[in-house]
């Protein structure tokens, strides 16, 4: 499946998932809700880690192993 196809398809998952557990747990339906934002904003977070370009991600790991992330915390 090329990477183009892999959000709509999260996506209908989440919702066809989402809309079995509602109906499922109706009488906790707010707590399920909330755990199903949850998901989704996990997913996007992934979905966008996979998408972004290794230069990025290599720039991202060097600054972290030399501290220049931590310092900047600090």
């Amino acid at each position: 499946m090329s990477f183009a196809l892999t959000l709509p398809v999260a996506e209908a998952s989440l919702f066809t998932l989402g809309c079995l557990l509602i109906h499922t747990l109706r009488r906790h339906a707010d707590i399920v809700t909330g755990a199903l934002a949850c998901l989704l904003v996990l997913v996007t977070v992934l979905l966008a880690l996979a998408g972004m370009p290794e230069s990025v991600l290599r720039a991202q790991t060097a600054a972290l192993e030399s501290g220049e992330a931590i310092q900047f915390l600090n």
